[in-house]
């Protein structure tokens, strides 16, 4: 019975079909042999799925191209090419065609025995259609949580993005229950990046601030570390940091009021300012690096005096 129903109804599980669509391209069952983390969604072990496919006519084995796509990089690809003395210019695909062409009895001795599958014509129409909805699902989302901070909702933006991570087959975050997501602890961080603003950006003109702070608020939110998708795309801050870089610091400056916080709560005394070593960090940045402050004398971070293109990334110990 229960063989029954997977059969049955495998089409209308989001798991299934992400699996499925792993396999646009050509993949190898090899990498789900002992893959938990897709039992635990599937309930079912991965192989036996993937035989499924298989089975229906959703997966194939793959054809040749698909097969060296597979097991070389684009610099192999282009190695290969060298040695026979032929054009190494062009895209993967390219290349891959150039070698078959011109060997093939040599690419399939290179693949001989690579256990790799690809979606059938089907597979592939069930599978881009699981993805165009996802992704439906994902803009909505998106779209739902920019208009709700616009409006400085705070509490139901953080709702939104809640309930969408929850509806993942792998939502974000390791050991996160968005189910039961204590949303008040997402809030504070976004009002601070609406409410505060750093030194390092004092000379930003408001209406320039506000749209920085609404789309750092969406990096926030969504964990990312950049925020050219909510930004206009001619945007300009007006000083020496970009858009994507200025949103960061201000991202960057509530998670340092919440470390300062957390600090006091555990009575901590003394911090240590670290930066990240290396030729992007400014002389500045460096000065202060490694120097221990007692916790009321802890600059602030972002480094206000912080002049590196990348935005200061100093942080506390």
């Amino acid at each position: 019975m229960l063989d029954w129903l997977q059969k049955k109804e495998w089409r209308n599980s989001p798991a299934h079909l992400l699996l499925l669509s792993k396999f646009r391209n050509g993949d190898s069952p090899d990498r789900y042999h002992d893959a938990q983390y897709w039992e635990a969604v599937l309930k079912r072990k991965p192989l036996k799925v993937i035989e499924q496919f298989l089975k229906e006519g959703v997966l194939e084995p793959a054809r040749l191209q698909e097969l060296v796509d597979y097991k070389f990089k684009a610099s192999d690809l282009k190695l290969m090419l060298k040695e026979r003395t032929l054009k190494v210019s062009g895209c993967k695909e390219e290349l891959i065609q150039r070698l078959i062409e011109n060997d093939e009895q040599s690419m399939r001795d290179a693949t001989k025995g690579l256990d790799v599958y690809r979606c059938t014509t089907e597979g592939i129409r069930l599978a881009e259609r699981y993805l165009e909805g996802e992704k439906a699902k994902r803009d909505a989302a998106e779209q739902d949580a920019l208009n709700l901070l616009a409006r400085k909702q705070f509490s139901k933006a953080v709702r939104i993005v809640a309930q969408y991570e929850a509806s993942q087959v792998f939502p974000r975050g390791l050991g996160i229950d968005w189910k039961n997501y204590d949303v008040e602890s997402g809030v504070e961080s976004l009002k601070t990046i609406f409410e505060r603003t750093p030194g390092i950006l004092k000379d930003i003109e408001g209406n320039r601030l506000d749209k920085l702070r609404l789309a750092a608020a969406m990096m926030q939110l969504w964990g990312t570390n950049t925020a050219r998708h909510w930004l206009p795309n001619d945007f300009e801050t007006g000083i020496h940091l970009d858009g994507d870089t200025a949103s960061r610091m201000l991202v960057f400056h509530a998670s340092h009021i919440h470390n300062m916080q957390i600090c006091r709560l555990a009575s901590v005394k003394t911090v240590e300012v670290l930066s990240v070593n290396d030729g992007n960090t400014c002389t500045d940045c460096r000065k202060i690096s490694g120097r221990k402050y007692k916790l009321d004398n802890v600059p602030e971070l972002p480094y206000a005096k912080c002049t590196c293109k990348h935005g200061c990334r100093c942080t506390i110990v």
